[in-house]
C-alpha cells in the first residue's frame, strides 16, 4: 500500500508539473503574441540613422499637411542619394525582426511544449530524468519570453547554446546512449524527432541573427512575415496532432 501511495504521489506530481508548464506556456504565448488583446502595443523604434530620422520628419510633415518647406527637387534629390545602402540595411533588419526572430521564438516554444508533454512519461523512469525535461521546458519558455520582449546578443548566444546542447544530448541518446544513464541507444519517435527539428531551426535562426551583427527589435505577431505566421500555425498543429494521436512519447 505504501509503494502504491508513493507511486500515485509521484504520478500526481509529474502530471501537476506537466499541466502547470502547458497552462503557463499557453498564457505566456497569448501574452507575447497577442499584445493588442492585452491593451498594449509595440513601441515604435527610434530612428537608427540619418535617413530614418528624415523619413520620420517627412511622415510627421505629411500628417500635419506641411510636407515641403523648401525646394521639392532639392529635398528629393538629397534624400535619394543615400537611399540604396540604407534600403538594403533596412530590408535586412526587417527580415530579422519579421521572420528570423519569430522563427527562433516559435521553434523554441514548440520544443518546450514537447518537453512538457513527455515529462510525465519520463518521471516514471526516474525523478531526475523527469526534472530534467521539466527544466528544459522552463528554460526554453523563459528564453522565448525574453526574446520576444528584449532580444540581445547575449540572449541569442544563450538560445543557440541551449538548443544545440539539448539537440546534441538527444543525438547521443539515439546513437550511442549515455554512459551510466542509458546503456543502449533509444529509437527515434515522433515527439523527439519533431523537437529536434524545432531546436535545429531555433539554433540556425540564432546563428543568422548573430551573423547580421545588428540590434533586432521584437514585432507584434500581426507584423510577422507570412512565413513566420505559417510556421506558428504549423507548429501548433503538429503539437495538437501528436497530443491527440496517442503516439508513444
Amino acid at each position: 500500500m505504501t509503494v502504491l501511495s508513493a507511486a500515485a504521489g509521484e504520478s500526481l506530481l509529474a502530471h501537476g508539473i506537466h499541466y502547470a508548464l502547458v497552462v503557463g506556456g499557453l498564457v505566456g504565448l497569448c501574452a507575447l503574441l497577442l499584445p493588442q488583446a492585452c491593451g498594449r502595443s509595440v513601441a515604435p523604434a527610434r530612428p537608427r540613422d540619418e535617413l530614418e530620422r528624415r523619413i520620420e520628419i517627412l511622415r510627421a510633415n505629411v500628417a500635419e499637411g506641411s510636407l515641403l518647406t523648401g525646394s521639392p527637387t532639392a529635398a528629393l534629390t538629397h534624400l535619394s542619394l543615400p537611399h540604396q545602402p540604407y534600403a538594403d540595411a533596412g530590408a535586412a533588419r526587417d527580415t530579422g525582426t519579421r521572420l528570423t526572430l519569430p522563427l527562433a521564438v516559435v521553434s523554441t516554444l514548440a520544443a518546450a511544449g514537447v518537453h512538457a508533454a513527455v515529462g510525465p512519461a519520463h518521471f516514471a523512469e526516474g525523478t531526475l530524468v523527469g526534472l530534467f525535461f521539466a527544466g528544459c521546458a522552463l528554460v526554453q519558455l523563459a528564453w522565448a519570453g525574453l526574446a520576444m520582449s528584449r532580444p540581445s546578443t547575449r540572449l541569442l548566444v544563450a538560445g543557440l547554446v541551449v538548443n544545440l546542447s539539448v539537440l546534441v544530448l538527444w543525438s547521443m541518446t539515439r546513437t550511442v546512449g549515455l554512459p551510466g544513464v542509458l546503456a543502449a541507444p533509444e529509437a527515434v519517435g515522433p515527439w523527439d524527432a519533431a523537437s529536434a527539428v524545432w531546436e535545429l531551426t531555433a539554433a540556425l535562426a540564432c546563428v543568422v541573427l548573430l551573423s547580421e551583427d545588428r540590434r533586432v527589435r521584437p514585432r507584434a505577431w500581426s507584423e510577422w512575415h507570412p512565413a513566420a505566421q505559417t510556421w506558428l500555425v504549423a507548429s501548433l498543429g503538429v503539437l495538437v496532432l501528436l497530443s491527440v494521436s496517442g503516439v508513444a512519447t
